[in-house]
């Protein structure tokens, strides 16, 4: 499963909790280039943004970042 997919782990902080972040993992197939890999970032950012906008007005910082396979646990962070 890790050889085919990589995860990106989502974090948007809002201005009511900043300490609890929103978190949650999004699975992708995995590019075979670098520039494919950071044109598969860019789109999962412009994603987040989007499927977010509605609440842009209450979201203070969005983090989004690759993380291993070891990291996603059935959606838990470990």
């Amino acid at each position: 499963m890790s050889a085919t997919n990589v995860f990106y782990k989502v974090e948007i902080d809002t201005f009511e909790s900043p300490e609890h972040p929103i978190i949650y993992f999004r699975k992708c197939k995995r590019c075979k280039t670098a520039n494919g890999a950071d044109r598969q970032h860019n789109r999962i950012v412009n994603e987040v943004i989007e499927d977010w906008r509605q609440f842009s007005s209450k979201v203070s910082r969005y983090t989004i970042s690759r993380v291993p396979v070891d990291v996603v646990v059935h959606g838990e962070v470990r």
